[in-house]
């Protein structure tokens, strides 16, 4: 048993390790804590300036990049083999940090009239050893991949002059271009603006959501909902990973976190390991698709398109609900195929209990009402921040959750306050915390408060050191992923790429869109969703806005592509991670990754060839649409199962594949023709089969 645990810990420090958050360094007692109590301090800045204290944006930029890679350097190693301390390349790299944040922050006024265009002997030293901080942070938290592609977007600018074609242009001189790098132009530009207004606030409130048990919550709801079912593990790992993939930017850590949980329950029901593994990294990663945050895409986008968030989260309802029907559906199917059980009811947990505990949700339902209601990304992430802290009160005074009744009731009245958000929010905060301590004191838990107020005060300062921690890897990539999109627009390189998919195209839109999704999957293995979705998002989406696609359709398009590659060989990580945990070979837990979320590679062609699927347009066509569509999931998932009323034959599979594939087109003759190969396949099956007709998916199946 002791040899099993240590494997299951070994397999779980590899799907962790793939995260690529860095190996951290055993340092000195002293200095891990002066590094735990900076990497707090770090946080609290960012909220600071988010909500109350105004300074310049290029320089709040500089220090949200430089000071994050500055706690890189001091606490993640170079390399795997390095040893514990902090050696002098790392302080040269701490003091270059330091001395470019400095040197914006005092030079700021004339780097606005010259950079890029009358460069000094010094912004060209600070260009240069700026960009060497971001590429090294982005490879020591990141890996190598991104500062990789960076690098060759940098030797362009030097050897473009010298290619033919379409690469060609006409050369820069090389102090104004390292000028212009290190800018609002290029590494300080829109990925950066992205990630110092949202990334930290929205970590922070992951972190303190896992600790006030909400997590916990999450898992027992799906496992209540579908454990008993057919195959019931692989149900809740869809329903779990949907939950908490949602307010989380990577992958890699969706499935660590419930992986963990999940894939052991899957082999215990007889998932063989590929599966397991496969099942949670398609679902984990599909997370990043669901609203309200999808992963902090949405915010990305907005601020990158200029499209309304609320636009861009009412858009993503319907596919993200395919996306996952699909996965349920093929997970259905596949449990019948391989006669899977569910878990026994008496080992599930009871819905009362749940019914009582429905308040540790107040933080998600603050954070989407604020947002519903119209107050910014920023108020509504705080004050759903704030509600977090409120649950973790809740839970270290031994109340009930059904005490959080009361927040909720006073954070929905914001609105009606006509107060700044600011103010009300911390009326509503205080007021509820206050209550809770007089309850408390009523109760003659008078002795117990200072324990708590110190349980509390030692929870914050680590939730906010943890913040930092695991936002720093999105914080380097979208730094340099700012490298690409600078040279890009610099060079022109952007517009002469979308060019050249069109005319490789040629009159054909749908060979169009499947070279950008090639180009989009390649972008982005490797990376982050959120760097994969901004190179894509400057390389693909300006092509396909030029075909005539929207905007928003353009970049929900990419989006789903970044999304989808931490699922598609050769570098599949989220699937690698998954099959760490499961045990089973990367390679193929990454086919049957694949299969699982084979929705999500034929989904974003509807955007274009079917935008009501978006919600754009008349109601009645949305609905016809989404039915259309429904059906086609069906449809993909006998296909690639076999499963119909029994075992399919590969007649009856090519014949669904081909009925799915008409409707997702979704004009009247495809409707009509894949309608008409439905009904006669499903016709033919039940004949076929002998007996009424089943139900498509669910069912109880006891051992």
């Amino acid at each position: 048993m002791a040899d099993m645990a240590q494997a299951e810990a070994r397999q779980v420090q590899e799907a962790a390790d793939l995260d690529a958050e860095g190996i951290d360094r055993g340092l000195p007692r002293g200095l891990a804590t002066g590094l735990l109590i900076a990497s707090a301090l770090y946080a609290v800045f960012h909220l600071a300036v988010l909500n109350f204290w105004s300074i310049d944006e290029w320089v709040y930029r500089v220090i949200h990049v430089n000071m994050g890679a500055v706690l890189a350097f001091v606490g993640i190693r170079a390399w795997r083999g390095e040893r514990g301390w902090v050696a002098l390349p790392d302080l040269l790299l701490i003091a270059g940090a330091i001395g470019c944040s400095v040197y914006v922050a005092v030079n700021l006024d004339m780097l606005i009239m010259r950079t890029g265009v009358m460069t000094t002997p010094l912004d060209f030293v600070c260009g240069v050893i700026g960009t060497i901080v971001v590429l090294e942070f982005a490879r020591r938290v990141a890996g190598p991949v991104l500062p990789i592609i960076a690098l060759v977007f940098v030797a362009y600018v030097f050897v473009g002059q010298w290619l033919p074609g379409i690469l060609r242009h006409s050369g820069f001189e090389t102090d104004n271009f390292f000028s212009f790098l290190y800018s609002q132009d290029a590494i300080f530009g829109m990925t950066v603006a992205a990630s110092s207004r949202y990334i930290i606030l929205f970590v922070a409130f992951a972190v303190f959501l896992e600790a006030s048990g909400a997590g916990e919550y999450f898992m027992r709801l799906a496992m209540m909902l579908f454990g008993a079912a057919r195959g019931g593990p692989g149900k809740v790992s869809v329903f779990s990973g949907l939950l908490f993939g949602t307010v989380s930017g990577s992958a890699v850590a969706n499935v660590v976190a419930s992986g963990t949980f999940t894939i052991p329950m899957m082999r215990r029901v007889g998932y063989p390991r590929e599966n397991a593994g496969g099942i949670e990294a398609a679902s984990s990663s599909g997370g990043q698709l669901a609203p309200p945050v999808m992963g902090a895409g949405a915010f990305i986008m907005a601020e990158i398109t200029g499209i309304p968030y609320s636009e861009i989260v009412v858009a993503a309802i319907l596919p993200c609900l395919l996306f996952y029907t699909a996965i349920y559906l093929t997970v259905d199917l596949e449990a019948r195929r391989l006669g899977l059980h569910g878990i026994p009811r008496s080992e599930l947990p009871k819905p009362r209990e749940l019914a009582g505990d429905v308040f540790l949700l107040l933080p998600l339902a603050v954070l989407l009402y604020l947002l519903l209601s119209g107050y910014s990304i920023i108020a509504a992430g705080t004050w759903g921040l704030a509600a977090t802290l409120l649950v973790l009160l809740c839970r270290e005074l031994g109340f009930r959750s059904r005490v959080l009744a009361l927040p909720l009731c006073l954070f929905v009245a914001l609105p009606l306050t006509g107060m700044q958000v600011n103010f009300a929010g911390a009326i509503a905060t205080a007021a509820s915390a206050g209550l809770m301590l007089v309850l408390a004191l009523v109760r003659g838990q008078a002795t117990r408060l200072p324990g708590v107020l110190a349980t509390m005060s030692r929870t914050t300062f680590t939730g906010l050191a943890e913040t930092a921690r695991k936002s720093l890897q999105l914080i380097s990539v979208m730094a340099c992923a700012g490298i690409v999109v600078g040279v890009l627009g610099l060079t022109g390189l952007g517009g002469r790429f979308s060019s050249v998919l069109l005319s490789g195209a040629g009159e054909s839109q749908a060979l169009a869109f499947i070279l950008a999704m090639l180009i989009s999957i390649v972008l982005g293995m490797g990376m982050p969703t959120t760097a994969a979705y901004a190179i894509a998002a400057a390389v693909v989406a300006p092509a396909l806005q030029q075909m005539g696609v929207s905007a928003l359709a353009a970049h929900l398009f990419v989006f789903y592509c970044a999304v989808i590659s931490a699922i598609t060989p050769p570098v599949a990580i989220a699937a690698f991670a998954g099959a760490a945990i499961a045990g089973g070979k990367p390679w193929p837990t990454s086919i049957k990754a694949m299969r699982y979320g084979i929705a999500a590679f034929v989904l974003p062609f509807m955007f274009y060839t079917s935008p009501e699927i978006l919600l754009q347009g008349d109601w009645t066509e949305t609905a016809h649409v989404f039915v259309t569509a429904l059906v086609a999931i069906y449809l993909i998932a006998v296909a690639g199962e076999g499963q119909l009323f029994g075992r399919a034959n590969p007649a009856e599979r090519i014949v669904a594949a081909v009925a799915a594939l008409l409707l997702l087109w979704s004009s009247l003759a495809t409707d009509i023709a894949g309608l008409a190969l439905a009904a006669i396949l499903l016709g033919w099956a039940w004949h076929r089969s002998g007996r009424g007709v089943a139900p498509l998916a669910g069912g109880r199946n006891h051992p």
